[in-house]
């Protein structure tokens, strides 16, 4: 009776180390891409990534999302609920969703706003990743960082892109990318505009004030 015991302590543990050993795995793909697309004075773009799911049946996963600093909206688009992100305390974006088995792609759509014509992209790897990469059309943007390197005519998603890709970046280590020939609206014409008209009001009045007429010495004393 005691060995039939010891064989069931056994078989339960047994059990137990397979089903530990196959209890599902949900990471985070090593290639993270920002596409992006003009707007007058911003850029929209599309964060892309995989997440993976090693197991038979739907697992929940937390993460956070590495959109970059000066994000002023966002949206999940393919395979992301609005509920399924959470906004947390600093302003801090995660995700918090049930992945299907096997390979899920991850887009969520932000934008980011431009200044005379150039946008800044600022990306900080919350966990080690492999490359870091941003996509823009063909001959489109100017884009500038240290260490990235330059791609011309990718075919992806068809359509032809230069790609700059940062490698191996450091955890908690902020890297910033600018983005030049951004379409400009009215901003820097107000400006313009605004500048003129303060140096055509302050002419003016120059010009009254030396051109004002002048008592002769006479007719100071009379």
């Amino acid at each position: 009776m005691r060995c039939i015991h010891q064989l069931r302590l056994a078989l339960i543990f047994a059990l137990s180390l397979a089903a530990s050993s196959a209890r599902a795995e949900v990471s985070v793909g090593g290639r993270h891409i920002y596409v992006m697309f003009p707007g007058i004075d911003a850029l929209w773009g599309s964060y892309l990534f995989v997440v993976n799911n090693s197991g038979t049946a739907p697992e929940r996963h937390v993460f956070p999302i590495m959109l970059p600093g000066e994000t002023i909206d966002f949206q999940g688009q393919e395979n992301v609920a609005p509920d399924e992100l959470k906004l947390g305390e600093g302003g801090k974006l995660t995700i918090d969703k049930a992945f299907p088995p096997g390979e899920s792609m991850v887009n969520i759509g932000f934008k980011v706003p431009a200044e005379q014509g150039v946008a800044k992209l600022t990306l900080t790897p919350l966990f080690p990743v492999e490359a870091l990469s941003i996509f823009v059309w063909e001959n489109t943007f100017d884009v500038g960082g240290p260490n990235l390197q330059e791609r011309k005519g990718v075919p992806f998603s068809g359509r032809n892109y230069d790609t700059y890709t940062l490698s191996n970046a450091k955890v908690g280590e902020p890297f910033t990318a600018e983005v030049g020939r951004v379409p400009e609206g009215r901003g820097r014409l107000m400006i313009v505009g605004y500048f003129l008209i303060a140096a055509l009001l302050l002419g003016g009045f120059l010009i009254a004030f030396l051109s004002r007429p002048h008592l002769s010495q006479a007719e100071d004393l009379a």
